[in-house]
């Protein structure tokens, strides 16, 4: 298997989307909180459900944001949902 692209921090993904951190919270429906302590590094753990919200919400990977690289390297790729809806 290919190795995977080094993954962007969620603030670089989120600006490229011309969205502010306010737009992605409401539109992936987690608190504003939420997208400010992540980017701003001060959370360690992202739950499946946030993560899931915000990478829909972006519509990449979950791998693609350097955020949730930590958390989805510590479970076994077989593990892992090939569809972020799951």
């Amino acid at each position: 298997m290919p190795p995977l692209p080094d993954p962007l921090p969620l603030a670089s993904i989120r600006k490229r989307r011309l969205l502010s951190q306010r737009a992605l919270a409401k539109q992936a429906g987690v608190a504003l909180s939420t997208i400010y302590l992540l980017e701003a590094g001060k959370t360690e753990h992202a739950t499946f459900k946030v993560m899931r919200a915000i990478t829909t919400a972006l519509d990449v990977p979950a791998e693609s944001i350097a955020e949730f690289r930590q958390v989805l390297d510590a479970i076994p790729r077989s593990r892992r949902s090939p569809d972020p809806s799951k």
